[in-house]
């Protein structure tokens, strides 16, 4: 196993699941996918609100700073608590955390990835929380979290397989065993999913050019014996493999269709792995009707591992939030 998939293995057993909040009802959609999944990981679940408090007063409006900081803090309180009770709607007895605090989402989503199994948010919603992932906001979430992220789309419930997009196995590897740990937990089967659209050699060692039949046959076979090394780790878990001509972005939303979740890498120049660095990217969040994960590939995921002990406890029963403020009450203490 690699240091990436140890990082990725090591975060889902000591981390909650972290769902971002903003009041819209794509976020309370994620909520409810993220509560389902803390149930399904045996994990806690941890509810995130952020707002950027005001720095300075407002003489023109005759309010202050405080005045404002306040009211803010009010409403993300008042969201926490619509929050923590639709994820007491999948389970009842799911320990739940939630916390405001100051910063942009972008900073704070990152923040606490360091201390997720999974940060999960909403494809929409009223403070952009969700809509990062449409442009370099998103990007930056994705690109530098610490963890894997999953943008939720669509309130209904799925079934189907995982669906993983496989390019070089190096950048593929920690989002293939991700798909195999939830693919796990829901009882489901994972599919792997390789395209090809160009001719070339089928491998660096060849220098004449191979026919489609070719490429596909040497392609599955070496996909196969990739998924057959993590699978190994999951028995509980089949697998199969589908070697696709077309282009990666197209395939994925036409084959995601008929999955449950979706997982892609998020950093590499391979077919997958450069997804959402443009606009096929933009496209896969924003128009599939089904949740996509997107797991980092590269060595920023070894972080995970770290462990702030002060900000990561878990408490049973209460939700706390920053600056005295009670999430179950919305008023200082």
């Amino acid at each position: 196993m690699s240091s990436v998939e140890k990082a990725v293995a090591m975060a889902s057993r000591r981390y909650p699941v972290v769902a971002g909040v903003d009041g819209s009802d794509s976020a309370l959609q994620a909520v409810r996918w993220a509560a389902g999944d803390a149930v399904r990981r045996d994990l806690p679940l941890r509810l995130v609100y952020a707002c950027v408090p005001p720095g300075h007063d407002y003489p023109n409006l005759e309010v202050t700073a405080a005045e404002v900081r306040d009211a803010m803090w009010e409403t993300g309180a008042k969201r926490l608590r619509a929050a923590t009770e639709a994820a007491r709607t999948v389970a009842s007895s799911l320990v739940v955390e939630s916390e405001i605090r100051p910063g942009d989402p972008r900073v704070v989503l990152v923040d606490e990835s360091r201390r997720a199994a999974v940060t999960v948010l909403g494809s929409r919603g009223l403070n952009g929380i969700g809509r990062l992932l449409l442009g370099s906001s998103g990007l930056a979430v994705a690109m530098r979290g610490h963890c894997p992220l999953v943008v939720v789309r669509g309130d209904r419930a799925r079934s189907g397989p995982v669906l993983v997009g496989v390019d070089d196995w190096a950048r593929s590897a920690a989002a293939v065993r991700f798909a195999f740990q939830e693919a796990s937990a829901l009882g489901a089967s994972v599919t792997a999913l390789k395209t090809w659209h160009d001719f070339g050699p089928v491998d660096g060692r060849s220098a004449a050019p191979a026919g489609p039949a070719t490429r596909h046959e040497v392609l599955r076979r070496e996909l196969e014996a990739e998924m057959s090394a993590v699978a190994a780790g999951f028995p509980e878990v089949s697998f199969d493999c589908l070697v696709v001509r077309g282009r990666p972005g197209r395939v994925l939303l036409e084959y995601g269709e008929r999955a449950g979740l979706v997982v892609v890498g998020s950093r590499g120049r391979g077919a997958f792995g450069g997804l959402l660095l443009g606009s096929v990217g933009q496209n896969l969040t924003g128009h599939a009707s089904y949740p996509v994960a997107v797991v980092r590939s590269e060595a920023g995921a070894e972080t995970t591992g770290r462990q702030d002990e002060g900000r990561a406890s878990v408490r049973s029963g209460r939700e706390t939030t920053l600056e005295g403020v009670s999430a179950d009450r919305g008023e200082r203490r």
